[in-house]
């Protein structure tokens, strides 16, 4: 007898990300060990991005 769930989806070892085409996968991991190597990089990055987007947002109506 198997061990394995009948749900491969329901493992820790499914890919979140296995709807993203094959041109982006590259860019993803790089990011991924971008994020794991330079947390506070990373954290910052957002921060900038999180302002810019409010800021663009702000003026529409």
């Amino acid at each position: 007898m198997s061990d394995a769930p009948a749900d491969p989806t329901a493992t820790q070892d499914a890919k979140p990300a296995a709807s993203v085409p094959d041109f982006a996968a590259p860019y993803l991991e790089k990011a991924k060990a971008f994020a794991k190597d330079r947390p506070f990089a990373s954290a910052a990055l957002a921060g900038v991005l999180g302002i810019a987007l409010l800021n663009t947002l702000r003026g529409k109506r």
